[in-house]
């Protein structure tokens, strides 16, 4: 039984909105900040992580490491920098929970700390470098939002601050170490960028700084601490990468350098 044109007609406006609010909703996100102690950046986008490989090799061959990636829109967008607390920077990656796990004890025995964990293209993939700034350290998964907040605090009693948190593979990983130095950190999760980015204006007026933010399952997180060296903060959100791109640009000249990124809806 074929529809009537007016039905078709309805049927595709209905379709186009719902594309259209759905790409309003879409968002790349980034944090900034003064005083970082970087003295310059640069970013790579690829679509593959073998092209990945090869922005890597390029920009440490003109002394930069790596200081934040994300995989998000089938886009791996990496942040490069000069003037990190740490050295060595590069990447592996892990097939599942298991794996990662022996990755990371084969890697701290080595003398390499974990400094970011990210999911995409169908593995964990992590930052290791050397650095004097970070002591021993853990990672922990659950499997619902909700357990979360139980398994930072938990890691908070032990005396372990949490740099990271990630979605993949239908839960949650949390890294977390000690000997960051920060002070009171705080943890902001909402479905909604928008009541997200509230809650977090509100801790920049404690004299709060994000330290990390993440989308997963719907849901945003953020990291904040005091204790950080950072002044100004603020952060870009755009739907169009042309337009993420600019923004970063002119964040820059303002003397701004990103302290991590972000995609999600």
């Amino acid at each position: 039984m074929s529809l009537h044109p007016k039905y078709l007609l309805l049927l595709l406006v209905i379709t186009l909105s719902f594309t259209s609010l759905q790409a309003a909703s879409h968002k790349w996100v980034a944090i900034f900040a003064k005083n970082t102690g970087y003295s310059e950046q640069a970013y790579d986008s690829v679509g593959d992580f073998r092209d990945l490989s090869r922005a890597i090799d390029t920009r440490r061959a003109q002394g930069y490491e790596i200081s934040s990636f994300e995989h998000g829109a089938g886009i791996w967008f990496i942040v490069f920098s000069m003037g990190t607390p740490y050295r060595g920077s590069h990447l592996n990656k892990a097939k599942n929970w298991e794996d990662l796990i022996a990755l990371f004890k084969a890697k701290r025995a080595e003398g390499y700390s974990m400094v970011d964990l990210e999911y995409g293209s169908g593995h964990w993939v992590a930052n290791f470098a050397t650095s004097k700034k970070y002591g021993e350290q853990r990672l922990s998964q659950v499997r619902t939002w909700e357990d979360i907040d139980p398994m930072v605090k938990a890691q908070w009693r032990d005396g372990y601050d949490v740099i990271g948190i990630e979605h993949g593979k239908s839960t949650w990983v949390g890294l977390f170490t000690k000997g960051t130095g920060y002070i009171d950190q705080k943890l902001s999760m909402s479905r909604k960028f928008g009541n997200f980015m509230e809650s977090i204006h509100k801790l920049w007026d404690e004299n709060n700084r994000l330290i990390s933010i993440e989308y997963g399952y719907k849901r945003w997180i953020g990291i904040s601490a005091k204790g950080t060296p950072y002044t100004n903060q603020g952060y870009v959100s755009t739907r169009d990468w042309s337009d993420f791109n600019d923004e970063i640009k002119r964040r820059w000249k303002n003397g701004y350098h990103i302290i991590d990124i972000a995609e999600g809806w």
